[in-house]
């Protein structure tokens, strides 16, 4: 399940020094509909809905204060319709958009500024999932050199479209958060797990975007937040962000990766914070043709890179090293055993334990034996069945089962 997802290029530059790039991309914590803003704002402090987020934190003051500015001005136009021109000299054209003209308050310096502070909103934010994939900003020159105070974030839907889909996301979210009540808050691992099975149930691979030059153009939302949750359909992308704002909504703390797969293919996945260590979790790759698994959840980082390559400019992606909150490891299938024995009390328990879906990982020197014995359906329910037979209950039947090499996890799925 590879698809490209939207990076940063550069079109054009302008005479006034405008810039135009391609990029990514409800929920607001006491969000007033009624207030309309300009572009100097409304004078809301806003600073406790981002200020603990991945990237902003990382970046540097002056940045800080201009990623403050647009966060305002986002939230101030939620209810307001403003028109914006992009323009392209390079090409001799102008085109309105929906969207918002923002006064930076420190002027950016460079390109790469600008680059920095986009793709740091746009990370930290996947509730504003109606923020397209075009933006500019504009500036002055003195001397030899420029400025650029003013920048211009363009929106995929009109205010009342974005009224409604908000209120849908919001809607489909707070259904989401019923199915952790009586889930200890403390209990990030468990949090994780639930909403990470629950997206993966609703959501299902866009297959459509594969096929197509331009996949943003023809299905924008399936690279959002908003396409995986509400409408059931995302690629890698969407799936990310729908991961992201899910724990940020629960205070679990997870950002966007960038990077490749095996076949140089462009692909995203998430980095997420579980009891003060960093893991990688790429929830597309446990959609398995809409059958659930957990081979990539919460990996160290040797572990996302036997499949996976970083992209070298992503923000403050450290190394991971625990293993603690590994799936596996978390709930007791990880097995150093190709003993059959073994291995059928320990799926035998699994549906004691009422489950439907059995996801256990073996070491490479174990794994070629247990995927013989798991293949062999006879022998494996005649062995279940004996430490069932006390429970009053029977082995399920399974017709198929994914294998995933790489991790040596074998899933098996009840009829």
């Amino acid at each position: 399940m590879n698809t490209s997802h939207r990076f940063l290029s550069l079109i054009a530059l302008l005479a006034v020094l405008t810039l135009l790039f391609t990029g990514c991309s409800l929920v607001f914590p006491s969000m007033d509909e009624s207030k309309g803003g300009d572009n100097k704002g409304s004078g809301i402090d806003y600073s406790k809905e981002y200020e603990g987020k991945w990237c902003y934190q990382r970046l540097p003051n002056n940045l800080k204060i201009d990623y403050g500015d647009i966060y305002a001005a986002v939230r101030d136009s939620f209810g307001k319709d403003e028109r914006i021109t992009i323009s392209d000299t390079g090409v001799g054209t102008q085109r309105d958009y929906y969207g918002i003209r923002v006064e930076l308050s420190k002027p950016l310096k460079s390109k790469s500024e600008a680059e920095l502070l986009y793709t740091s909103f746009l990370w930290d934010n996947p509730q504003f999932f109606f923020i397209g994939n075009t933006y500019s900003y504009e500036g002055y020159r003195i001397g030899k050199s420029d400025y650029y105070n003013v920048f211009y974030l363009v929106y995929t839907m009109s205010a009342s479209e974005r009224l409604f889909a908000s209120q849908r996301l919001e809607e489909a979210i707070l259904q989401l958060e019923r199915e952790l009540s009586g889930i200890n808050p403390s209990n990030q691992f468990e949090i994780e797990l639930i909403l990470h099975d629950r997206l993966l149930q609703i959501c299902s691979y866009e297959d459509r975007a594969s096929s197509v030059e331009d996949p943003a153009a023809l299905y924008p939302t399936a690279f959002t937040a908003y396409g995986a949750i509400v409408e059931g359909k995302a690629v890698c992308e969407g799936y990310s962000r729908a991961m992201q704002l899910l724990l940020h909504r629960s205070g679990i703390e997870c950002t966007l990766v960038s990077g490749k797969d095996q076949n140089n293919v462009d692909h995203m996945w998430n980095l997420v914070t579980i009891e003060g260590y960093n893991y990688h979790l790429d929830p597309t790759w446990n959609d398995a043709g809409d059958r659930i698994n957990h081979s990539y959840f919460n990996l160290t980082t040797s572990e996302i890179l036997k499949s996976h390559q970083i992209d070298s400019d992503n923000i403050g992606i450290d190394t991971c090293t625990s293993h603690d909150a590994n799936y596996y490891i978390r709930k007791g299938r990880m097995l150093s055993t190709f003993k059959r024995d073994d291995i059928a009390r320990i799926i035998a328990q699994a549906v004691i334990n009422g489950e439907n879906i059995i996801d256990l990982r073996f070491t490479e020197s174990t794994f070629p034996g247990a995927r013989l014995f798991i293949n062999n359906r006879n022998l494996l329910t005649q062995k279940v069945n004996s430490y069932l037979q006390d429970h009053g209950l029977t082995m399920w039947d399974y017709d198929d089962y994914n294998v995933n090499e790489i991790y040596c996890t074998l899933t098996l799925y009840r009829q």
